[in-house]
Protein backbone atom coordinates (compact mmCIF):
# COMPACT_ATOMS: atom_id res chain seq x y z
CA UNK A 1 0.00 0.00 0.00
CA UNK A 2 2.81 2.33 0.95
CA UNK A 3 5.02 1.58 -2.05
CA UNK A 4 1.46 2.22 -4.47
CA UNK A 5 1.21 5.62 -2.90
CA UNK A 6 4.85 6.34 -2.91
CA UNK A 7 4.94 5.27 -6.79
CA UNK A 8 1.73 7.57 -7.56
CA UNK A 9 2.95 10.84 -5.90
CA UNK A 10 6.23 10.51 -7.63
CA UNK A 11 4.60 9.88 -10.72
CA UNK A 12 1.90 13.22 -10.15
CA UNK A 13 4.88 15.52 -9.37
CA UNK A 14 7.31 14.18 -12.64
CA UNK A 15 9.74 12.91 -10.02
CA UNK A 16 10.35 9.46 -11.65
CA UNK A 17 13.37 9.45 -13.78
CA UNK A 18 13.47 6.64 -16.68
CA UNK A 19 16.52 4.05 -15.79
CA UNK A 20 18.28 5.40 -18.95
CA UNK A 21 19.23 8.51 -17.79
CA UNK A 22 20.48 7.20 -14.47
CA UNK A 23 22.79 5.24 -16.71
CA UNK A 24 23.30 8.65 -18.79
CA UNK A 25 24.37 10.55 -15.27
CA UNK A 26 26.59 7.71 -14.21
CA UNK A 27 28.53 7.36 -17.42
CA UNK A 28 29.21 11.11 -17.31
CA UNK A 29 30.53 11.19 -13.86
CA UNK A 30 32.62 8.66 -14.69
CA UNK A 31 34.21 9.96 -17.61
CA UNK A 32 34.83 12.97 -15.71
CA UNK A 33 36.37 10.93 -12.88
CA UNK A 34 38.80 9.67 -15.37
CA UNK A 35 39.51 13.23 -17.01
CA UNK A 36 40.00 14.42 -13.40
CA UNK A 37 42.65 12.01 -12.42
CA UNK A 38 44.77 11.68 -15.31
CA UNK A 39 44.77 15.33 -16.22
CA UNK A 40 43.67 17.29 -13.11
CA UNK A 41 45.53 20.48 -14.43
CA UNK A 42 43.49 20.46 -17.12
CA UNK A 43 40.45 20.28 -15.66
CA UNK A 44 41.46 22.57 -12.90
CA UNK A 45 41.69 25.18 -15.94
CA UNK A 46 38.09 24.20 -16.99
CA UNK A 47 36.49 24.83 -13.89
CA UNK A 48 38.24 27.80 -13.01
CA UNK A 49 37.25 29.47 -16.67
CA UNK A 50 34.15 27.46 -16.60
CA UNK A 51 33.44 29.11 -13.19
CA UNK A 52 34.77 32.30 -14.24
CA UNK A 53 32.27 32.11 -17.30
CA UNK A 54 29.16 31.73 -14.70
CA UNK A 55 30.02 34.87 -12.45
CA UNK A 56 30.16 36.95 -15.90
CA UNK A 57 26.98 35.49 -17.42
CA UNK A 58 25.70 35.95 -13.56
CA UNK A 59 26.49 39.67 -13.91
CA UNK A 60 25.11 40.28 -17.14
CA UNK A 61 21.44 38.85 -15.74
CA UNK A 62 21.81 40.84 -12.21
CA UNK A 63 22.13 43.51 -14.51
CA UNK A 64 19.21 43.11 -16.99
CA UNK A 65 17.12 42.21 -13.79
CA UNK A 66 18.21 45.68 -12.16
CA UNK A 67 17.13 47.57 -15.80
CA UNK A 68 13.50 45.86 -15.75
CA UNK A 69 10.71 47.55 -14.42
CA UNK A 70 9.81 46.26 -10.92
CA UNK A 71 8.81 46.94 -7.17
CA UNK A 72 11.54 47.84 -4.56
CA UNK A 73 12.22 51.22 -5.79
CA UNK A 74 15.44 52.72 -7.78
CA UNK A 75 18.02 52.02 -4.31
CA UNK A 76 17.11 48.21 -5.32
CA UNK A 77 18.04 48.44 -9.05
CA UNK A 78 21.20 51.02 -8.18
CA UNK A 79 22.43 47.73 -5.91
CA UNK A 80 21.58 45.02 -8.37
CA UNK A 81 23.64 47.34 -11.04
CA UNK A 82 26.63 47.54 -8.41
CA UNK A 83 26.16 43.87 -7.85
CA UNK A 84 26.19 42.72 -11.75
CA UNK A 85 29.34 44.95 -12.62
CA UNK A 86 31.43 43.95 -9.43
CA UNK A 87 30.66 39.94 -10.49
CA UNK A 88 31.45 40.59 -14.45
CA UNK A 89 34.77 42.43 -12.80
CA UNK A 90 35.62 39.52 -10.83
CA UNK A 91 34.69 37.17 -13.44
CA UNK A 92 36.79 38.67 -15.91
CA UNK A 93 39.61 38.81 -13.44
CA UNK A 94 39.32 34.69 -13.11
CA UNK A 95 39.92 34.65 -16.45
CA UNK A 96 42.68 37.38 -16.36
CA UNK A 97 45.12 35.34 -13.57
CA UNK A 98 43.45 32.01 -13.06
CA UNK A 99 46.56 30.73 -10.87
CA UNK A 100 45.49 33.94 -8.46
CA UNK A 101 42.08 32.92 -8.59
CA UNK A 102 43.00 29.22 -7.20
CA UNK A 103 45.34 30.43 -4.68
CA UNK A 104 42.91 32.78 -3.39
CA UNK A 105 40.13 29.48 -3.24
CA UNK A 106 43.00 27.53 -1.69
CA UNK A 107 43.90 30.07 1.00
CA UNK A 108 40.36 30.35 1.42
CA UNK A 109 40.00 26.99 2.44
CA UNK A 110 43.05 27.01 4.59
CA UNK A 111 41.19 29.83 6.18
CA UNK A 112 37.93 27.62 6.53
CA UNK A 113 39.75 24.26 8.37
CA UNK A 114 41.64 26.99 10.55
CA UNK A 115 37.94 28.20 11.99
CA UNK A 116 36.94 24.60 12.51
CA UNK A 117 40.25 23.19 14.18
CA UNK A 118 40.24 26.05 16.39
CA UNK A 119 35.86 25.77 17.06
CA UNK A 120 36.64 21.93 17.30
CA UNK A 121 39.52 22.15 20.07
CA UNK A 122 37.13 24.85 21.74
CA UNK A 123 33.99 23.24 21.91
CA UNK A 124 35.83 19.86 23.36
CA UNK A 125 37.53 21.96 26.34
CA UNK A 126 34.31 24.03 27.18
CA UNK A 127 31.60 21.78 26.16
CA UNK A 128 29.36 19.38 28.65
CA UNK A 129 29.91 16.49 26.27
CA UNK A 130 31.07 12.42 26.89
CA UNK A 131 34.39 12.60 27.06
CA UNK A 132 34.91 10.40 24.13
CA UNK A 133 32.89 12.96 22.43
CA UNK A 134 35.41 15.58 23.46
CA UNK A 135 38.32 13.32 22.76
CA UNK A 136 37.07 12.81 18.71
CA UNK A 137 36.69 17.00 18.48
CA UNK A 138 40.01 17.33 19.33
CA UNK A 139 41.07 14.63 16.96
CA UNK A 140 39.27 16.32 14.48
CA UNK A 141 40.50 19.66 15.32
CA UNK A 142 44.12 18.93 15.24
CA UNK A 143 43.09 17.20 11.77
CA UNK A 144 41.75 19.89 10.95
CA UNK A 145 44.42 22.56 11.84
CA UNK A 146 47.10 20.18 10.48
CA UNK A 147 45.14 20.41 6.76
CA UNK A 148 45.54 24.13 7.20
CA UNK A 149 48.94 23.99 7.54
CA UNK A 150 49.43 21.31 4.74
CA UNK A 151 47.39 24.13 2.34
CA UNK A 152 49.02 27.22 2.94
CA UNK A 153 52.49 25.03 2.98
CA UNK A 154 51.73 23.53 -0.88
CA UNK A 155 48.82 25.66 -2.23
CA UNK A 156 48.94 23.64 -5.69
CA UNK A 157 49.42 20.76 -4.34
CA UNK A 158 46.48 21.05 -2.66
CA UNK A 159 44.25 22.38 -5.40
CA UNK A 160 45.42 19.47 -7.55
CA UNK A 161 44.66 16.78 -4.37
CA UNK A 162 41.33 18.37 -4.38
CA UNK A 163 40.87 17.72 -7.88
CA UNK A 164 41.78 14.14 -7.56
CA UNK A 165 39.49 13.24 -4.86
CA UNK A 166 36.75 14.72 -6.99
CA UNK A 167 37.81 12.75 -9.63
CA UNK A 168 38.05 9.47 -7.75
CA UNK A 169 34.50 10.38 -5.92
CA UNK A 170 32.78 10.77 -9.68
CA UNK A 171 34.40 7.74 -11.14
CA UNK A 172 32.86 5.77 -7.18
CA UNK A 173 29.52 7.78 -7.81
CA UNK A 174 29.45 7.02 -11.20
CA UNK A 175 29.55 3.53 -10.99
CA UNK A 176 26.92 3.35 -8.68
CA UNK A 177 24.23 5.30 -10.55
CA UNK A 178 24.90 3.56 -13.63
CA UNK A 179 24.65 0.44 -11.13
CA UNK A 180 21.03 1.87 -10.11
CA UNK A 181 20.13 2.72 -13.45
CA UNK A 182 20.16 -0.99 -14.80
CA UNK A 183 18.61 -2.43 -11.67
CA UNK A 184 15.59 0.08 -12.07
CA UNK A 185 15.24 -0.77 -15.83
CA UNK A 186 12.10 -2.94 -16.04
Amino acid sequence: MTEIIENETADSMGFTPSWWTFVLLGIIAFIFGIFCVIMPGYVTLFLGYFIGAIVVVWGIMTIVQAIQPHEGGAGRSVALIILGILAIILGLMVFSNLLSAWFTITYLIAFWAFLTGFTNIFQAFTGKDSIWYKVLLVIAGVIAIILAFYVLMYPLMATATVIYVLGIFLIAWGIVVVITGLMTQK
